[in-house]
Protein backbone atom coordinates (compact mmCIF):
# COMPACT_ATOMS: atom_id res chain seq x y z
CA UNK A 1 0.00 0.00 0.00
CA UNK A 2 1.52 3.12 -0.89
CA UNK A 3 1.78 6.34 1.21
CA UNK A 4 -0.46 8.39 -0.87
CA UNK A 5 -3.28 5.75 -0.20
CA UNK A 6 -2.30 5.73 3.81
CA UNK A 7 -2.38 9.74 4.18
CA UNK A 8 -4.17 11.16 1.41
CA UNK A 9 -3.07 14.65 2.95
CA UNK A 10 1.00 14.17 0.97
CA UNK A 11 -1.13 13.61 -2.23
CA UNK A 12 -3.41 16.75 -1.80
CA UNK A 13 -0.77 18.71 -0.17
CA UNK A 14 1.45 18.80 -2.43
CA UNK A 15 -0.20 20.21 -5.12
CA UNK A 16 -1.96 22.99 -2.85
CA UNK A 17 -1.64 26.52 -4.64
CA UNK A 18 -1.79 29.66 -2.47
CA UNK A 19 -5.00 30.92 -4.35
CA UNK A 20 -6.83 28.61 -2.62
CA UNK A 21 -5.69 29.23 0.51
CA UNK A 22 -8.28 32.65 0.48
CA UNK A 23 -11.55 30.34 -0.48
CA UNK A 24 -10.16 27.30 1.85
CA UNK A 25 -9.85 30.16 4.88
CA UNK A 26 -13.22 31.57 4.56
CA UNK A 27 -15.13 28.91 4.30
CA UNK A 28 -13.50 27.57 7.61
CA UNK A 29 -14.50 30.71 9.18
CA UNK A 30 -17.90 30.03 8.26
CA UNK A 31 -17.86 26.33 9.41
CA UNK A 32 -16.38 27.55 12.55
CA UNK A 33 -19.13 30.71 13.23
CA UNK A 34 -21.49 27.85 12.67
CA UNK A 35 -20.75 24.74 14.22
CA UNK A 36 -19.28 26.72 17.33
CA UNK A 37 -22.88 27.15 19.02
CA UNK A 38 -24.08 24.40 17.27
CA UNK A 39 -21.73 21.96 18.83
CA UNK A 40 -22.31 23.43 22.41
CA UNK A 41 -26.29 22.34 21.66
CA UNK A 42 -25.46 18.70 20.66
CA UNK A 43 -23.41 18.20 23.72
CA UNK A 44 -26.24 19.06 25.54
CA UNK A 45 -28.00 16.79 24.27
CA UNK A 46 -25.60 13.83 24.61
CA UNK A 47 -26.09 14.55 28.14
CA UNK A 48 -22.45 16.33 28.11
CA UNK A 49 -20.71 19.80 29.24
CA UNK A 50 -21.49 22.06 26.66
CA UNK A 51 -17.56 22.53 26.22
CA UNK A 52 -17.18 18.65 24.76
CA UNK A 53 -18.24 20.00 21.60
CA UNK A 54 -15.87 22.51 21.05
CA UNK A 55 -13.58 19.55 22.00
CA UNK A 56 -14.83 17.62 19.10
CA UNK A 57 -14.20 20.12 16.64
CA UNK A 58 -10.95 21.19 17.73
CA UNK A 59 -9.69 17.38 17.02
CA UNK A 60 -11.47 15.95 14.38
CA UNK A 61 -10.97 18.41 11.61
CA UNK A 62 -7.23 18.27 11.98
CA UNK A 63 -7.00 14.39 12.02
CA UNK A 64 -9.64 14.16 8.75
CA UNK A 65 -7.43 16.99 6.93
CA UNK A 66 -4.72 13.95 6.96
CA UNK A 67 -6.37 10.83 6.43
CA UNK A 68 -9.39 11.88 4.38
CA UNK A 69 -10.23 11.92 0.96
CA UNK A 70 -13.12 14.50 0.39
CA UNK A 71 -12.07 18.14 -0.37
CA UNK A 72 -15.58 19.40 1.23
CA UNK A 73 -16.97 16.76 4.25
CA UNK A 74 -16.58 18.83 7.45
CA UNK A 75 -16.18 16.02 10.33
CA UNK A 76 -17.79 16.58 13.80
CA UNK A 77 -20.84 15.87 16.26
CA UNK A 78 -24.14 14.93 15.04
CA UNK A 79 -27.60 15.10 16.61
CA UNK A 80 -28.43 11.27 15.95
CA UNK A 81 -24.88 10.48 17.23
CA UNK A 82 -25.51 12.54 19.89
CA UNK A 83 -28.78 10.80 20.90
CA UNK A 84 -27.26 7.76 20.43
CA UNK A 85 -24.39 8.60 23.32
CA UNK A 86 -26.79 9.99 26.06
CA UNK A 87 -28.79 6.71 25.61
CA UNK A 88 -25.88 4.67 25.74
CA UNK A 89 -24.22 6.73 29.18
CA UNK A 90 -27.49 7.36 30.58
CA UNK A 91 -27.62 4.22 32.71
CA UNK A 92 -24.21 3.98 33.74
CA UNK A 93 -22.72 7.20 34.56
CA UNK A 94 -24.35 7.40 38.14
CA UNK A 95 -24.86 11.22 37.62
CA UNK A 96 -21.44 12.16 37.76
CA UNK A 97 -20.53 14.62 34.88
CA UNK A 98 -16.79 13.33 34.97
CA UNK A 99 -17.65 9.76 34.18
CA UNK A 100 -20.04 10.95 31.48
CA UNK A 101 -17.53 12.67 29.78
CA UNK A 102 -14.70 9.27 30.33
CA UNK A 103 -17.58 7.39 28.76
CA UNK A 104 -18.35 9.18 26.04
CA UNK A 105 -15.07 9.24 25.20
CA UNK A 106 -14.54 5.90 25.66
CA UNK A 107 -17.86 5.35 22.93
CA UNK A 108 -15.73 7.46 20.56
CA UNK A 109 -11.93 5.42 21.33
CA UNK A 110 -14.17 2.37 20.40
CA UNK A 111 -15.79 3.51 17.56
CA UNK A 112 -12.33 4.89 16.10
CA UNK A 113 -10.85 1.22 16.91
CA UNK A 114 -13.91 -0.66 15.44
CA UNK A 115 -13.31 2.03 12.13
CA UNK A 116 -9.91 1.03 11.40
CA UNK A 117 -9.55 -2.36 12.34
CA UNK A 118 -12.94 -2.67 10.01
CA UNK A 119 -11.30 -1.61 7.05
CA UNK A 120 -9.08 -5.05 7.07
CA UNK A 121 -11.84 -6.55 8.09
CA UNK A 122 -14.88 -6.03 5.48
CA UNK A 123 -16.74 -3.83 8.09
CA UNK A 124 -17.25 -1.37 5.48
CA UNK A 125 -19.72 -3.03 4.17
CA UNK A 126 -21.77 -3.41 7.38
CA UNK A 127 -22.82 0.25 7.20
CA UNK A 128 -25.31 -0.24 4.23
CA UNK A 129 -26.88 -3.64 6.23
CA UNK A 130 -29.45 -0.21 7.25
CA UNK A 131 -31.28 0.50 4.36
CA UNK A 132 -32.33 3.94 3.36
CA UNK A 133 -36.00 2.96 4.02
CA UNK A 134 -34.74 2.34 7.49
CA UNK A 135 -32.98 5.46 8.05
CA UNK A 136 -35.52 7.60 6.92
CA UNK A 137 -37.91 5.95 9.64
CA UNK A 138 -35.05 6.11 12.42
CA UNK A 139 -34.26 10.06 11.50
CA UNK A 140 -37.63 10.65 11.75
CA UNK A 141 -38.52 8.93 14.71
CA UNK A 142 -35.10 10.29 16.24
CA UNK A 143 -36.42 13.78 15.35
CA UNK A 144 -39.18 13.88 17.93
CA UNK A 145 -37.17 11.96 20.54
CA UNK A 146 -34.91 14.74 20.25
CA UNK A 147 -37.48 17.08 20.18
CA UNK A 148 -38.98 15.73 23.47
CA UNK A 149 -35.76 15.33 25.04
CA UNK A 150 -35.28 19.83 24.41
CA UNK A 151 -39.07 20.90 25.20
CA UNK A 152 -38.09 20.48 29.11
CA UNK A 153 -35.24 23.23 28.23
CA UNK A 154 -37.14 25.17 26.40
CA UNK A 155 -39.85 25.44 29.13
CA UNK A 156 -37.48 26.41 32.02
CA UNK A 157 -38.64 22.65 33.49
CA UNK A 158 -36.86 19.45 34.44
CA UNK A 159 -36.21 17.33 32.12
CA UNK A 160 -37.33 13.71 32.19
CA UNK A 161 -36.45 9.90 31.65
CA UNK A 162 -38.00 6.89 29.65
CA UNK A 163 -39.31 6.99 26.06
CA UNK A 164 -40.94 9.58 23.71
CA UNK A 165 -44.43 9.13 25.72
CA UNK A 166 -43.22 9.02 28.95
CA UNK A 167 -41.15 12.09 28.26
CA UNK A 168 -44.49 13.52 27.00
CA UNK A 169 -46.53 13.02 30.25
CA UNK A 170 -43.58 14.09 32.21
CA UNK A 171 -44.12 17.59 30.46
CA UNK A 172 -47.55 17.57 30.47
CA UNK A 173 -47.80 16.96 34.46
CA UNK A 174 -45.14 19.84 34.82
CA UNK A 175 -46.55 22.32 32.37
CA UNK A 176 -48.02 24.78 34.62
CA UNK A 177 -44.68 25.46 36.21
CA UNK A 178 -43.22 26.25 32.95
CA UNK A 179 -41.41 29.45 33.07
CA UNK A 180 -42.70 32.07 31.08
CA UNK A 181 -38.95 34.01 30.20
CA UNK A 182 -37.89 31.00 29.12
CA UNK A 183 -40.52 30.33 26.70
CA UNK A 184 -40.59 33.25 25.80
CA UNK A 185 -36.71 33.27 24.96
CA UNK A 186 -36.73 29.68 23.30
CA UNK A 187 -40.10 30.84 20.94
CA UNK A 188 -37.95 34.16 20.19
CA UNK A 189 -35.04 32.24 19.17
CA UNK A 190 -37.47 29.60 16.42
CA UNK A 191 -38.56 32.22 15.09
CA UNK A 192 -35.29 34.49 14.43
CA UNK A 193 -34.15 30.71 12.85
CA UNK A 194 -36.92 30.40 10.76
CA UNK A 195 -36.75 33.44 9.88
CA UNK A 196 -33.08 33.83 9.05
CA UNK A 197 -33.18 30.98 7.18
CA UNK A 198 -35.30 31.71 4.89
CA UNK A 199 -33.42 35.22 4.67
CA UNK A 200 -29.95 33.98 4.69
CA UNK A 201 -30.24 30.67 3.35
CA UNK A 202 -26.43 28.62 4.02
CA UNK A 203 -25.16 30.94 6.24
CA UNK A 204 -23.98 30.95 9.83
CA UNK A 205 -27.42 32.27 11.43
CA UNK A 206 -26.93 29.86 14.60
CA UNK A 207 -23.97 32.83 15.52
CA UNK A 208 -26.13 35.49 14.70
CA UNK A 209 -28.50 34.17 17.04
CA UNK A 210 -26.94 33.53 20.01
CA UNK A 211 -25.07 36.82 19.64
CA UNK A 212 -28.60 38.30 20.06
CA UNK A 213 -29.41 35.73 22.94
CA UNK A 214 -26.07 36.54 24.52
CA UNK A 215 -26.75 40.33 24.38
CA UNK A 216 -30.56 40.23 25.39
CA UNK A 217 -29.33 38.04 28.95
CA UNK A 218 -26.62 40.34 29.51
CA UNK A 219 -28.72 43.71 28.37
CA UNK A 220 -32.10 42.71 30.27
CA UNK A 221 -30.38 40.49 33.32
CA UNK A 222 -32.60 37.53 32.20
CA UNK A 223 -31.08 35.62 34.85
CA UNK A 224 -32.69 37.20 37.31
CA UNK A 225 -36.10 36.33 35.67
CA UNK A 226 -35.19 32.69 36.09
CA UNK A 227 -33.91 31.54 32.78
CA UNK A 228 -31.14 29.10 33.03
CA UNK A 229 -27.79 30.41 31.44
CA UNK A 230 -24.57 27.96 29.85
CA UNK A 231 -22.47 29.28 32.50
CA UNK A 232 -19.16 29.60 32.66
CA UNK A 233 -17.15 26.95 30.16
CA UNK A 234 -13.51 25.45 31.08
CA UNK A 235 -10.88 27.98 29.44
CA UNK A 236 -8.12 26.48 27.87
CA UNK A 237 -7.53 23.64 25.29
CA UNK A 238 -8.72 20.15 27.04
CA UNK A 239 -6.01 17.27 28.33
CA UNK A 240 -4.68 14.82 26.47
CA UNK A 241 -5.19 11.64 27.24
CA UNK A 242 -6.72 8.27 27.21
CA UNK A 243 -10.19 8.80 29.16
CA UNK A 244 -10.12 6.35 32.37
CA UNK A 245 -12.69 4.05 32.11
CA UNK A 246 -12.91 0.47 33.84
CA UNK A 247 -12.89 -2.60 31.73
CA UNK A 248 -15.93 -3.41 32.61
CA UNK A 249 -17.84 -0.36 31.44
CA UNK A 250 -16.15 -0.83 27.91
CA UNK A 251 -17.95 -3.94 27.99
CA UNK A 252 -21.02 -2.32 28.51
CA UNK A 253 -20.56 0.46 25.89
CA UNK A 254 -19.78 -1.96 22.94
CA UNK A 255 -23.53 -2.54 21.64
CA UNK A 256 -23.55 1.59 21.49
CA UNK A 257 -20.09 2.05 20.16
CA UNK A 258 -20.96 -0.53 17.22
CA UNK A 259 -24.57 1.51 16.48
CA UNK A 260 -22.56 4.83 16.65
CA UNK A 261 -20.64 3.67 13.89
CA UNK A 262 -22.65 2.08 11.57
CA UNK A 263 -24.52 5.73 12.00
CA UNK A 264 -21.11 7.36 11.45
CA UNK A 265 -20.01 5.38 8.86
CA UNK A 266 -23.75 5.49 7.05
CA UNK A 267 -23.54 9.18 7.52
CA UNK A 268 -20.51 10.09 6.55
CA UNK A 269 -19.67 7.91 3.26
CA UNK A 270 -23.39 9.00 2.57
CA UNK A 271 -22.70 12.78 2.58
CA UNK A 272 -19.16 12.58 1.30
CA UNK A 273 -19.73 10.72 -1.83
CA UNK A 274 -22.84 13.41 -2.73
CA UNK A 275 -20.28 16.35 -2.42
CA UNK A 276 -18.00 14.88 -4.30
CA UNK A 277 -20.17 13.66 -7.18
CA UNK A 278 -21.00 17.76 -7.22
CA UNK A 279 -17.79 18.41 -7.90
CA UNK A 280 -16.53 15.41 -10.11
CA UNK A 281 -13.83 13.76 -8.36
CA UNK A 282 -13.29 10.59 -6.42
CA UNK A 283 -13.22 9.39 -2.67
CA UNK A 284 -11.94 6.20 -1.76
CA UNK A 285 -15.20 4.56 0.45
CA UNK A 286 -12.03 2.41 2.68
CA UNK A 287 -9.96 5.04 3.08
CA UNK A 288 -12.91 7.23 4.81
CA UNK A 289 -13.28 4.25 7.32
CA UNK A 290 -9.74 4.71 8.01
CA UNK A 291 -10.54 8.61 8.43
CA UNK A 292 -13.55 8.36 10.50
CA UNK A 293 -11.70 5.95 12.87
CA UNK A 294 -8.76 8.75 13.20
CA UNK A 295 -11.16 11.43 14.01
CA UNK A 296 -13.17 9.47 16.41
CA UNK A 297 -8.93 8.40 17.86
CA UNK A 298 -8.26 12.06 18.20
CA UNK A 299 -12.09 13.45 19.47
CA UNK A 300 -11.42 10.68 22.22
CA UNK A 301 -7.48 11.68 23.82
CA UNK A 302 -9.40 15.26 24.09
CA UNK A 303 -12.30 14.30 26.18
CA UNK A 304 -14.86 14.55 23.29
CA UNK A 305 -17.36 12.19 21.72
CA UNK A 306 -18.26 10.27 18.50
CA UNK A 307 -17.95 12.15 15.52
CA UNK A 308 -19.21 11.79 11.74
CA UNK A 309 -19.57 13.70 8.40
CA UNK A 310 -22.89 16.10 9.20
CA UNK A 311 -24.59 17.35 6.04
CA UNK A 312 -25.64 20.69 7.44
CA UNK A 313 -21.90 21.30 8.59
CA UNK A 314 -20.69 20.23 4.74
CA UNK A 315 -22.96 22.08 2.93
CA UNK A 316 -22.34 25.36 4.94
CA UNK A 317 -18.16 24.46 4.41
CA UNK A 318 -19.17 23.41 0.66
CA UNK A 319 -21.19 26.74 -0.02
CA UNK A 320 -18.77 29.12 1.23
CA UNK A 321 -15.49 27.75 -1.05
CA UNK A 322 -14.32 24.95 0.41
CA UNK A 323 -11.98 23.34 -2.20
CA UNK A 324 -9.42 21.14 0.36
CA UNK A 325 -9.81 19.76 3.91
CA UNK A 326 -7.17 23.08 4.90
CA UNK A 327 -10.96 24.78 6.00
CA UNK A 328 -10.94 22.16 8.53
CA UNK A 329 -7.72 23.24 9.98
CA UNK A 330 -8.83 26.77 10.14
CA UNK A 331 -12.00 25.88 11.65
CA UNK A 332 -10.05 24.01 14.01
CA UNK A 333 -7.70 26.14 14.84
CA UNK A 334 -10.75 28.74 15.72
CA UNK A 335 -12.09 26.58 17.57
CA UNK A 336 -8.77 26.58 19.83
CA UNK A 337 -8.91 29.97 20.24
CA UNK A 338 -12.01 30.26 21.71
CA UNK A 339 -11.46 27.79 23.90
CA UNK A 340 -8.23 29.66 24.86
CA UNK A 341 -9.43 32.77 25.17
CA UNK A 342 -13.37 33.53 24.29
CA UNK A 343 -15.15 30.94 26.05
CA UNK A 344 -16.83 33.66 28.28
CA UNK A 345 -18.58 34.94 25.81
CA UNK A 346 -20.49 31.97 25.87
CA UNK A 347 -21.90 32.49 30.11
CA UNK A 348 -24.62 34.33 29.29
CA UNK A 349 -26.34 31.97 26.66
CA UNK A 350 -29.64 30.90 27.87
CA UNK A 351 -30.18 27.39 27.74
CA UNK A 352 -33.95 27.30 25.89
CA UNK A 353 -31.49 28.89 23.21
CA UNK A 354 -29.29 25.77 23.23
CA UNK A 355 -32.70 23.42 22.63
CA UNK A 356 -34.10 25.51 20.06
CA UNK A 357 -30.51 25.02 18.17
CA UNK A 358 -31.51 21.53 18.58
CA UNK A 359 -35.01 21.53 17.58
CA UNK A 360 -33.89 23.29 14.50
CA UNK A 361 -31.46 21.12 13.55
CA UNK A 362 -34.28 18.01 14.50
CA UNK A 363 -36.81 19.76 12.02
CA UNK A 364 -34.13 18.84 9.24
CA UNK A 365 -34.11 15.52 10.03
CA UNK A 366 -37.77 14.99 9.35
CA UNK A 367 -38.80 13.78 5.56
CA UNK A 368 -41.91 13.51 5.15
CA UNK A 369 -41.49 13.18 1.57
CA UNK A 370 -39.37 10.68 1.52
CA UNK A 371 -41.98 8.99 3.86
CA UNK A 372 -44.80 9.63 1.34
CA UNK A 373 -42.01 8.51 -1.60
CA UNK A 374 -41.61 5.14 0.18
CA UNK A 375 -45.48 4.75 0.50
CA UNK A 376 -46.09 5.28 -2.67
CA UNK A 377 -43.21 3.02 -3.89
CA UNK A 378 -43.45 0.19 -2.20
CA UNK A 379 -45.47 -1.08 1.04
CA UNK A 380 -42.52 -3.28 2.17
CA UNK A 381 -40.43 -0.47 2.56
CA UNK A 382 -42.65 1.97 4.25
CA UNK A 383 -43.58 -0.46 6.92
CA UNK A 384 -39.77 -1.10 7.56
CA UNK A 385 -39.58 2.94 7.91
CA UNK A 386 -42.62 2.98 10.11
CA UNK A 387 -40.58 0.04 12.65
CA UNK A 388 -38.05 2.40 12.51
CA UNK A 389 -40.10 5.37 13.72
CA UNK A 390 -42.17 3.87 16.32
CA UNK A 391 -39.09 1.77 17.82
CA UNK A 392 -37.36 4.82 18.24
CA UNK A 393 -39.95 6.10 19.83
CA UNK A 394 -41.06 2.96 22.00
CA UNK A 395 -37.43 1.99 22.85
CA UNK A 396 -35.24 4.30 22.43
CA UNK A 397 -32.97 5.62 19.45
CA UNK A 398 -30.80 2.27 19.55
CA UNK A 399 -32.93 -0.44 20.38
CA UNK A 400 -35.32 1.45 17.34
CA UNK A 401 -32.59 1.38 15.13
CA UNK A 402 -31.65 -2.22 15.53
CA UNK A 403 -35.27 -3.54 15.72
CA UNK A 404 -36.07 -2.05 12.13
CA UNK A 405 -32.73 -3.53 10.70
CA UNK A 406 -33.78 -7.40 12.25
CA UNK A 407 -37.21 -6.59 11.24
CA UNK A 408 -36.01 -5.34 7.59
CA UNK A 409 -33.98 -8.56 7.46
CA UNK A 410 -36.61 -10.81 9.09
CA UNK A 411 -39.02 -9.28 5.63
CA UNK A 412 -36.27 -9.70 3.27
CA UNK A 413 -35.90 -13.43 4.45
CA UNK A 414 -39.46 -13.59 4.29
CA UNK A 415 -39.74 -12.61 0.63
CA UNK A 416 -37.16 -14.46 -0.57
CA UNK A 417 -38.39 -17.58 1.04
CA UNK A 418 -41.48 -17.11 -1.04
CA UNK A 419 -40.02 -16.49 -4.73
CA UNK A 420 -41.74 -15.74 -7.75
CA UNK A 421 -42.14 -18.87 -10.09
CA UNK A 422 -42.99 -17.93 -13.32
CA UNK A 423 -44.57 -20.34 -16.97
CA UNK A 424 -42.48 -19.13 -19.93
CA UNK A 425 -43.10 -19.44 -23.72
CA UNK A 426 -41.44 -18.23 -26.42
CA UNK A 427 -42.36 -14.69 -28.20
CA UNK A 428 -42.68 -14.86 -31.83
CA UNK A 429 -41.45 -11.31 -32.53
CA UNK A 430 -38.01 -11.50 -30.19
CA UNK A 431 -37.72 -15.16 -30.10
CA UNK A 432 -36.73 -14.89 -26.17
CA UNK A 433 -39.05 -16.85 -23.58
CA UNK A 434 -40.90 -14.80 -21.31
CA UNK A 435 -43.36 -14.58 -18.85
CA UNK A 436 -46.68 -16.34 -20.29
CA UNK A 437 -48.62 -14.29 -17.25
CA UNK A 438 -47.36 -11.06 -18.69
CA UNK A 439 -47.49 -11.82 -22.23
CA UNK A 440 -50.63 -14.19 -23.44
CA UNK A 441 -49.39 -13.98 -27.30
CA UNK A 442 -46.71 -15.87 -26.56
CA UNK A 443 -45.89 -19.49 -27.55
CA UNK A 444 -45.97 -23.03 -25.79
CA UNK A 445 -44.49 -26.04 -26.77
CA UNK A 446 -46.80 -28.89 -27.04
CA UNK A 447 -45.56 -31.60 -24.10
CA UNK A 448 -42.62 -28.97 -22.96
CA UNK A 449 -43.45 -27.35 -19.64
CA UNK A 450 -40.43 -24.14 -19.51
CA UNK A 451 -40.41 -22.74 -15.61
CA UNK A 452 -38.10 -20.17 -13.92
CA UNK A 453 -37.68 -19.18 -10.63
CA UNK A 454 -35.81 -15.89 -9.68
CA UNK A 455 -32.92 -15.81 -7.14
CA UNK A 456 -31.35 -18.10 -5.22
CA UNK A 457 -32.08 -21.52 -4.54
CA UNK A 458 -31.55 -21.97 -0.63
CA UNK A 459 -32.19 -23.73 2.38
CA UNK A 460 -35.38 -21.39 3.29
CA UNK A 461 -37.23 -21.80 -0.18
CA UNK A 462 -36.53 -24.75 -1.58
CA UNK A 463 -39.61 -26.69 -0.51
CA UNK A 464 -41.63 -23.76 -1.56
CA UNK A 465 -40.47 -24.17 -5.05
CA UNK A 466 -40.32 -27.52 -5.07
CA UNK A 467 -43.81 -27.69 -4.59
CA UNK A 468 -44.82 -24.32 -7.22
CA UNK A 469 -43.01 -26.97 -9.82
CA UNK A 470 -45.31 -29.83 -9.07
CA UNK A 471 -48.00 -27.46 -8.87
CA UNK A 472 -47.66 -25.95 -12.23
CA UNK A 473 -47.30 -29.63 -13.80
CA UNK A 474 -50.42 -30.85 -12.55
CA UNK A 475 -52.14 -27.61 -14.01
CA UNK A 476 -50.59 -27.87 -17.73
CA UNK A 477 -53.62 -28.52 -20.16
CA UNK A 478 -51.29 -30.61 -21.76
CA UNK A 479 -49.49 -33.90 -20.69
CA UNK A 480 -45.92 -33.12 -20.11
CA UNK A 481 -43.22 -34.98 -20.98
CA UNK A 482 -40.09 -32.11 -20.33
CA UNK A 483 -39.62 -29.82 -17.46
CA UNK A 484 -36.95 -27.17 -18.45
CA UNK A 485 -35.89 -24.73 -15.68
CA UNK A 486 -34.53 -21.78 -16.54
CA UNK A 487 -31.36 -21.33 -14.58
CA UNK A 488 -30.32 -17.92 -15.83
CA UNK A 489 -31.26 -16.05 -13.17
CA UNK A 490 -30.46 -18.42 -10.07
CA UNK A 491 -26.66 -17.52 -9.09
CA UNK A 492 -26.67 -19.93 -6.26
CA UNK A 493 -28.19 -23.38 -5.20
CA UNK A 494 -26.84 -24.61 -1.76
CA UNK A 495 -26.90 -28.16 -0.92
CA UNK A 496 -30.73 -28.73 0.54
CA UNK A 497 -31.85 -26.81 -2.63
CA UNK A 498 -29.80 -29.40 -4.35
CA UNK A 499 -31.69 -31.95 -2.45
CA UNK A 500 -35.40 -30.95 -2.91
CA UNK A 501 -34.32 -30.09 -6.40
CA UNK A 502 -32.77 -33.96 -7.16
CA UNK A 503 -36.19 -35.00 -5.10
CA UNK A 504 -38.67 -33.30 -7.87
CA UNK A 505 -36.42 -34.75 -10.93
CA UNK A 506 -36.70 -38.30 -9.34
CA UNK A 507 -40.62 -37.50 -8.50
CA UNK A 508 -41.23 -36.48 -12.48
CA UNK A 509 -39.35 -39.50 -13.70
CA UNK A 510 -41.62 -41.93 -11.93
CA UNK A 511 -44.20 -39.96 -14.34
CA UNK A 512 -42.26 -40.20 -17.51
CA UNK A 513 -41.33 -36.49 -16.92
CA UNK A 514 -37.93 -35.66 -17.97
CA UNK A 515 -35.99 -32.81 -16.13
CA UNK A 516 -33.79 -29.96 -17.78
CA UNK A 517 -31.47 -27.57 -16.33
CA UNK A 518 -30.95 -24.40 -18.90
CA UNK A 519 -28.64 -21.35 -18.76
CA UNK A 520 -26.41 -22.80 -16.06
CA UNK A 521 -24.05 -20.38 -14.55
CA UNK A 522 -20.36 -21.70 -14.80
CA UNK A 523 -20.09 -21.85 -11.37
CA UNK A 524 -23.75 -22.89 -10.41
CA UNK A 525 -23.27 -25.97 -12.69
CA UNK A 526 -19.29 -26.90 -11.49
CA UNK A 527 -21.14 -27.03 -8.24
CA UNK A 528 -23.62 -29.49 -9.70
CA UNK A 529 -21.09 -31.46 -11.45
CA UNK A 530 -19.24 -32.00 -8.02
CA UNK A 531 -21.65 -33.71 -6.77
CA UNK A 532 -22.94 -36.06 -9.15
CA UNK A 533 -26.27 -34.24 -9.84
CA UNK A 534 -26.46 -35.02 -13.07
CA UNK A 535 -27.58 -38.66 -12.42
CA UNK A 536 -31.36 -37.22 -11.57
CA UNK A 537 -31.26 -33.86 -13.67
CA UNK A 538 -29.48 -35.45 -16.88
CA UNK A 539 -26.79 -33.34 -18.66
CA UNK A 540 -24.98 -30.22 -16.64
CA UNK A 541 -24.21 -27.84 -19.46
CA UNK A 542 -23.10 -24.50 -18.68
CA UNK A 543 -24.91 -21.78 -20.43
CA UNK A 544 -27.41 -24.44 -22.99
CA UNK A 545 -30.16 -22.31 -23.65
CA UNK A 546 -33.66 -22.60 -23.23
CA UNK A 547 -34.25 -23.33 -26.83
CA UNK A 548 -31.98 -25.89 -27.47
CA UNK A 549 -33.30 -27.88 -24.21
CA UNK A 550 -36.67 -27.24 -26.18
CA UNK A 551 -35.61 -28.59 -29.56
CA UNK A 552 -34.05 -31.54 -27.80
CA UNK A 553 -37.00 -32.53 -26.30
CA UNK A 554 -39.07 -32.23 -29.63
CA UNK A 555 -37.14 -33.74 -32.43
CA UNK A 556 -36.63 -30.23 -34.13
CA UNK A 557 -33.69 -28.00 -34.94
CA UNK A 558 -32.32 -25.08 -32.54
Amino acid sequence: MRLREILPITEWLGGYSLTRLGPDGVAGLSLAAFVIPESLAYASLAGLPPVSGLYCYLAAGLAYAVFGTSRQLAVGPTSALALAVAAGIAALDGGDPAHAIALAAAIALMVGAIAIGGRFLGLANLAYFFSDSVLTGFKTGAALYIASTQLPKLLGLEGGSGNFFARLLHIGTLLPDASLPSVAIGVLAIALFLLLERALPGRPTTLIVVAAAIAATSFFGLERSGVRLVGDLPQGLPAFGLPPVALSDLKDLVPTAFACFLLAYSEAISVARSFAQKHGYEIDPAQELTALGASNLAVALVRGFPVSGGMSQTAVNDMNGATSPVSLVTTSIVVALTLAFFTGLFRNLPEPVLAAIILMAAKHLVKLEELRELKAASRMEFAIALVALFGVLAFGPLQGLLLAAIGALVILIARASRPAVAVLARDPVSGHYVNKARYPAAEETPSVLVLRSAGGWVYFNAEQIRRRFVEFVEQAEVPVETVVIDCSTVPAIDMTALASLRAFAVAMRRRGIAVRLAELRDDVADFLRLRAADADLGPIVAHRTVDQWVAASTGRAA
